[in-house]
């Protein structure tokens, strides 16, 4: 009688201690009626069971085949009672406040695990699955109940209620996210209009105080030029030399380059507009030209914003979070960088040498041609080398002694584990061949100084072009 109450509870989706426990109409005096023969009552049918492999028997009361079954990633809700020598141990419903429950779908941990069975139902299916109860409790860490002995069954009565695919999920995840993201910009945004307007009332109270009219950007700086320049301005990616001093608007000066007191003298000097200074810096100094004064007023949201900068021996106080900032500046002096193939092609006109061009600005020279097919992404490949600086300093080798490490250097091609100028000069080459790469710095190490040591104590520079000399010694296939 048990598992009949069991398979109609699973089937409608309701907690069996629910309905056992739902109160019963009061007895009423029955009417006269003309007796009957009472039909005799149906014995349950006894399940069809199929056995898994894994010794996990099951029988669908309900089956409704589709194409959708639960893959690994999934997650499904079901109504599920678990049940064991004719006692309800689980009762998803009554777990759940009437909620079927809900999991990811992950591969069977064990032989048995009730996962194998639920994998092979379709949404709207019920099944009773079985298996083992020893295997159950002792894959499961728990201790089994003292009403069960050892060869009892755990019986599980299920239906499947939905499906969320593993892609289901990720696309409400990622919409979660792009929520929370401009949530959380929408406040940042907020707070920072917030701060721009106090900013605008500290900057405005300093001017009428000072009694000045500086010009206003679309940004929210001031300046005044104070010194007028000569020809043009400085642009994006330009190298430029400054005179400074900085002040609070109470008149704290916090850093200079001409003040002596803060031990630093040298013009300051940077590649405009690539976030090397603070934005308001960026901005300002681009309005210049060579000669030029000016001052500058910043809005904290230009300049450290909500981030506050230690003090020093003449400012101790340093600069503190949300701080307005006024810079007394001169541009000295600017230049355009020679990008890095100008720098290449200089090299090679001194050189008289002519190599091939890549498309991604990697120049390369087949020294002498080596034998089979060439290396292929995935593939671990075994190299010797020797590295110069284009002023002809070797930085490294590993087939001269004096760097300590001569040893062939391997390396899986394609994967990222060396900078990109060897990823792609490797995969021009053959077993036995030797080139020459001409890496510009965007395919080396670019804007990061690599350290030096031994031989080379002065390491790589930031930004520097590298020459490699290489031979494929061994490529290893896939």
């Amino acid at each position: 009688m048990l598992h009949r109450i069991l398979i109609m509870s699973i089937i409608a989706g309701i907690s069996f201690s629910a309905w056992a426990q739902k109160p019963q109409p009061a007895k009423q005096i029955p009417k006269p009626v003309t007796i009957s023969p009472a039909p005799v009552a149906t014995p349950p049918k006894p399940f069809n069971f199929k056995r898994l492999k894994s010794g996990l028997e099951y029988a669908f009361i309900i089956d409704k085949p589709t194409a959708q079954k639960p893959k690994e990633g999934d997650l499904i809700r079901v109504n599920m009672i678990s049940v064991g020598a004719n006692r309800i141990i689980y009762n998803s419903a009554q777990a759940n406040k009437n909620k079927p429950a809900e999991f990811n779908i992950t591969k069977p941990a064990f032989n048995g695990d009730i996962v194998e069975a639920i994998m092979l139902m379709s949404v709207g299916d019920s099944m009773v699955a079985q298996v083992d109860a020893q295997t159950i409790f002792k894959n499961t860490k728990n201790k089994m109940p003292d009403f069960m002995k050892a060869g009892d069954k755990m019986q599980y009565y299920i239906k499947l209620v939905s499906i969320k695919t593993k892609e289901e999920l990720m696309k409400e995840q990622q919409a979660k996210m792009q929520s929370q993201i401009q949530e959380q910009m929408g406040k940042q945004q907020k707070e920072q209009k917030k701060i721009a307007l106090a900013d605008e009332k500290k900057l405005q109270a300093f001017f009428k105080e000072k009694n000045i009219t500086p010009t206003k950007t679309a940004s929210g700086m001031y300046y005044m030029i104070t010194q007028n320049g000569l020809g043009e301005s400085p642009k994006q990616g330009d190298k430029v030399k400054m005179n400074y001093t900085g002040v609070l608007l109470d008149g704290t000066k916090f850093d200079s380059n001409i003040d002596t007191a803060f031990g630093h003298t040298n013009p300051f000097e940077f590649n405009l507009g690539k976030g090397m200074v603070i934005k308001g810096w960026d901005e300002g100094v681009a309005l210049l030209k060579k000669g030029s004064k000016a001052l500058l007023y910043i809005p904290s949201g230009l300049a450290y914003g909500a981030n506050a900068h230690p003090g020093g021996a003449c400012n101790s106080k340093g600069i503190p979070a949300n701080s307005c900032l006024v810079f007394e500046v001169e541009l000295l002096d600017f230049e355009t960088p020679i990008s890095d193939d100008q720098l290449l092609q200089n090299y090679f006109k001194q050189k008289n040498i002519s190599p091939t061009k890549s498309a991604s600005g990697l120049y390369y020279t087949i020294t002498s041609a080596g034998v089979g097919p060439t290396a292929q992404k995935g593939e671990e490949v075994s190299m010797n080398y020797n590295g110069f600086l284009l002023d002809g300093t070797k930085f490294d080798s590993n087939t001269d002694s004096a760097f300590q490490h001569v040893s062939p250097f391997g390396f899986v091609l394609g994967q990222g584990q060396v900078i990109k100028g060897w990823d792609e000069g490797g995969a021009l080459l053959n077993k036995g061949a030797k080139a020459t790469f001409y890496i510009p710095s965007n395919l080396a190490y670019g804007p990061r100084a690599m350290p030096g040591g031994g031989a080379n104590p002065k390491g790589i520079p930031a930004n520097s072009c590298l020459i490699f000399n290489v031979e494929l010694n061994e490529i290893k296939k896939k």
